[in-house]
């Protein structure tokens, strides 16, 4: 038996969903370009494996009662689960990492993470197939659905992106601003540009452009002012270092946060396949493993604090 044969039936078995009819043999046929023995002798390998298990209905034809879906993938040669993630920092996208590698390592998938900037690039390279799956705020999903039809998203709930508290506004503890207030902000986040600019909107601000994770850094170096921060694991505490960090003071700002709080992973709404092997992901368990790490990431700093005390 060819192994593009077998791939192509796991394939095929893998967008089926328990209870729904599979095709015929003659119609395997049609789509592998291989003979009738080929095809069952394929279907028999994979229900052999424990890949699927098939029910013959009589003229309701072979109907799916069973199935592993980690199995099937690993059949259909699909390789890698590939997954494209925000920058590396925020504790948050940790915790959604870890989960999606423990539930898809269960079946037997192997994930590879990426990171990238900018939620709309990240989209793009999911509704081009060139990752199968990526995270972004519920927000940023909304904003560019219109633009980019056919992806979905699993929701994994508030504060799954932003934990509670975890936005905030960064300040220089000693220095005063000097004339027009200069505000970072990250024209290639979708979440920080909306954030910005709905929390200093009416103080008639100049922008200057600053990526989102090195908006201390900016505020320290003196090149802005304030900019608004995804709150993270740090060397030194920000407030050691002369920063200042406050809640989001406005209403438009803490609206936008309520917008943009739960996190999502994004798939091709046609992709059967990724999104059964997503269906493994619980979003009980992204929340569960987050309140884990920020509370180990919240008594590190409070050590590293001591400790530099």
């Amino acid at each position: 038996m060819k192994p593009d044969v077998r791939a192509h039936v796991a394939q095929v078995l893998l967008a089926r969903e328990v209870g729904q009819r599979i095709p015929t043999v003659q119609e395997l046929q049609l789509s592998t370009g291989a003979g009738t023995g080929t095809v069952v002798k394929a279907l028999r390998n994979l229900q052999d494996s424990g890949a699927v298990t098939l029910t013959a209905r009589g003229h309701q034809g072979t109907i799916v009662t069973g199935r592993d879906v980690g199995q099937l993938w690993n059949a259909a040669a699909l390789g890698n689960f590939r997954l494209i993630l925000p920058p590396q920092g925020p504790v948050e996208q940790q915790g959604i990492l870890e989960v999606v590698q423990a539930a898809l390592h269960d079946v037997g998938v192997s994930v590879v993470a990426a990171f990238r900037p900018g939620a709309r690039t990240r989209l793009e390279d999911v509704y081009q197939e060139r990752f199968h799956a990526t995270v972004t705020s519920a927000g940023a999903l909304d904003r560019h659905r219109e633009n980019l039809p056919g992806l979905s998203g699993l929701d994994l709930g508030p504060g799954t992106f932003y934990s509670n508290g975890s936005l905030v506004v960064v300040e220089h503890a000693g220095r005063k601003p000097q004339g027009r207030l200069r505000v970072g902000i990250d024209r290639n986040s979708d979440d920080h540009q909306r954030l910005s600019e709905a929390e200093f909107g009416d103080r008639d601000p100049e922008y200057v452009q600053c990526p989102f994770v090195l908006a201390p850094a900016a505020v320290l170096a003196g090149d802005v002012d304030v900019a608004v921060w995804h709150s993270m694991p740090t060397v030194i505490p920000p407030e050691l270092a002369g920063l200042r960090l406050s809640p989001l003071a406005t209403a438009p700002g803490r609206a936008v946060v309520g917008q943009i709080s739960p996190a999502v992973i994004v798939t091709r709404t046609l992709d059967p396949g990724v999104n059964a092997l997503l269906r493994q992901v619980k979003p009980a368990d992204v929340a569960r493993t987050q309140s884990r790490l920020l509370k180990v990431a919240a008594t590190e700093s409070y050590a590293g604090s001591l400790r530099l005390h």
